[in-house]
């Protein structure tokens, strides 16, 4: 009985010792696949500047904001279209996905890979007034210090780079330094920068 006993207590112990090891594995394994989905997503929109037609390979995709994102998150193989999400423009449900999946949304601070959504980048009913939802969507490739946001987004027929920054989303230009701290993402008539356009960062790829 004694031996027994012993026996279980090892056992028991070397479970405690073990188990934050295997739990650190499992976690360390996440990050990995985690940073490899972000690069592929990333990368897929790199290939993409300049390209006025949507494709992966053989595969078409819309030649419009909406079908860039969708392009590059395809390469991690992530649909970033529930069907169950409701109708709508395709912009407007992919925002809607995000919050059925119960993916991290966020009004200010951004990520790589995140989804920038954007409100009355142009006027989509044609009344006149900024009552337009989910004009445009971006994907955001970097993030400076002083929180300026390199995104990569299909605009004017092609797909192009632009810069926002939440903390001075009223100026186009650093008066200091020159650096560009907001791209003009509303054109024409009521030019408008991207930081004052910008609705929320969503995050498509589950937190590892």
């Amino acid at each position: 009985m004694r031996s027994t006993s012993l026996r279980r207590w090892a056992l028991l112990l070397a479970l405690v010792i073990l188990a934050p090891q295997v739990t650190g594995c499992a976690t360390s394994q996440a990050r990995r696949k985690h940073r490899a989905q972000l690069q592929s997503v990333l990368d897929q929109g790199l290939m993409l500047l300049g390209q006025s037609r949507v494709r992966v390979g053989k595969t078409p995709f819309r030649s419009d904001c909406s079908g860039f994102v969708a392009a590059c998150y395809s390469r991690a193989q992530i649909d970033l279209i529930d069907p169950m999400a409701g109708s709508g423009s395709a912009t407007a449900t992919m925002f809607r996905t995000l919050k059925k999946r119960q993916l991290p949304v966020r009004r200010k601070r951004a990520q790589p890979g995140d989804l920038a959504f954007f409100h009355n980048t142009h006027d989509r009913n044609g009344n006149g007034l900024r009552d337009d939802r989910f004009t445009h969507v971006a994907l955001v490739e970097k993030v400076e210090r002083d929180g300026t946001v390199h995104f990569m987004h299909f605009a004017g027929g092609t797909v192009k780079r632009g810069v926002l920054n939440v903390k001075n989303r009223k100026q186009h230009l650093d008066p200091y330094s020159g650096k560009t701290w907001n791209s003009h993402l509303r054109q024409g008539r009521g030019r408008t920068l991207a930081g004052q356009l910008l609705f929320r960062f969503g995050q498509p790829l589950p937190p590892p």
